[in-house]
């Protein structure tokens, strides 16, 4: 088996936005180094003092470099191998892979980490950079943050691990999660999942009809896509995505608290066969209040039933401090416990825009849940809301979400 050991310096820390400025590849066949390839790399764009400083390459030193897509040919000969391997693997693989997507080059290998390796091998060491493991394994790195003296130290730790796993046991154990082997199903377009974006959103596993097999949602829809085709093999999900999965179907949404609402939403209106972790009732307990003989209004945080609470909580601890919070607030403003509660009725038969910071809106109307919308430009109109907001069907989970938004964030609701 052939390792290629790859060591990337970039302009930047993201692959969007920032571009490689040298690249060297060294291949390990038999625990032995047995070739080596480097290359300066002209990016699109300058390179940042700071980054100068670090890697002590600077801007005229790759005038006249070739650019990544004159070194494609050459690229591609000197990656052949049968896995990938990176001191931060995820970090390396995907500058290369997104600029071989800009030239529309498909490019895939599996892929292994040699901090995650080192980690297995030598727990006793405790700090994994390739600093320190140069150190503790006696390996050298004589130019450190230039891309061939680090590739060629990161080949020497990954050589150590192998010899510390015996015929790479651990390494060929799936269960270890070391080699990432990038399965993509068989009946899937492979064109689908190369172009699959690294951003927020909502992603669908569907079948030969259409229908789907399983959604979930991600903060980087191609990283989390990667995982389920890479990892826990020998589950059913797993087997039933590699034999039954035909198209890959996403929506990009501007946030995290977004796409776990839309990912809901989809879950409820198809309830695919592979989501049977789907969500549980998560408000049990609720809040209600009732008059004693003396005519004095009491408050009680119970088990809820049917439609009566004033307000639901995911524990009855939350619904304990949420009260006392309340209570101590209207205290201050000088409310009796009656016009409490009648406050407390009155605004669930209000309707709320909550203004999210990280961009969109979610639309609450007689505590439910009940619409997002994806850009900053809506207006404070209720049937413009109605009309123009993605409707979404209310449930315990988006509920508590939407409670949990108006208890953190009383500046960001708009009243319509």
């Amino acid at each position: 088996m052939k390792f290629v050991v790859v060591d990337i310096e970039t302009t930047g820390g993201r692959p969007t936005g920032n571009d490689i400025t040298e690249i060297a590849v060294v291949h390990v066949e038999n625990k032995k180094i047995i070739h080596q390839w480097s290359s300066l790399v002209k990016p699109n764009s300058t390179i940042p003092y700071n980054i100068q400083v670090l890697t002590g390459i600077s801007n005229e030193m790759v005038a006249d470099a070739p650019d990544f897509q004159s070194l494609i040919p050459e690229l591609q000969k000197q990656l052949l191998g049968d896995v990938f391997v990176a001191h931060s693997v995820n970090f390396d693989y995907s500058f290369i892979e997104r600029s071989f997507q800009e030239y529309q080059v498909p490019w895939r290998m599996d892929k292994l980490c040699t901090i995650k390796y080192a980690r297995k091998i030598f727990p006793e060491i405790g700090r994994y950079s390739l600093a320190n493991l140069a150190r503790e394994l006696l390996v050298s790195n004589n130019n450190p943050h230039r891309a061939l003296s680090d590739a060629l130290c990161a080949a020497e730790v990954l050589i150590h691990c192998f010899h510390g796993d015996y015929d790479q046991k651990l390494l060929s154990n799936p269960k270890s999660g070391l080699l990432q082997r990038i399965q993509i199903p068989d009946n899937l377009p492979r064109e689908q999942y190369v172009n699959l974006p690294e951003e927020f959103g909502v992603y669908e596993f569907k079948d030969a009809q259409g229908l789907p097999l399983y959604i979930g949602k991600a903060n980087n829809i191609k990283k989390r896509i990667t995982q389920h085709f890479s990892t826990q093999k020998e589950t059913t999900k797993y087997q039933r995505l590699m034999k039954e999965c035909y198209f890959l179907d996403y929506t990009i949404l501007p946030n995290e608290i977004l796409a776990l609402i839309y990912e809901d939403h989809k879950i409820r209106a198809h309830w695919p066969i592979l989501n049977k972790s789907q969500k549980k009732q998560s408000l049990k307990f609720g809040l209600y209040a009732y008059e004693n003989g003396k005519g004095e209004i009491k408050w009680v945080i119970q088990k809820s039933k049917g439609s009566g609470a004033l307000r639901k909580f995911g524990s009855y601890l939350s619904g304990q401090t949420w009260l006392a919070n309340y209570l101590e607030e209207t205290k201050s403003i000088r409310t009796d416990n009656r016009d409490t509660l009648n406050s407390l009725k009155q605004s669930f038969q209000k309707s709320w825009i909550i203004n999210l910071d990280e961009g969109g809106a979610v639309f609450i109307e007689n505590g439910n849940l009940v619409g997002i919308y994806l850009e900053d430009d809506f207006l404070h109109q209720k049937e413009w809301v109605r009309k123009n907001f993605l409707t979404i069907q209310p449930s315990p989970t988006l509920n508590a979400i939407g409670q949990k938004l108006m208890d953190q964030r009383p500046d960001s609701i708009l009243e319509i």
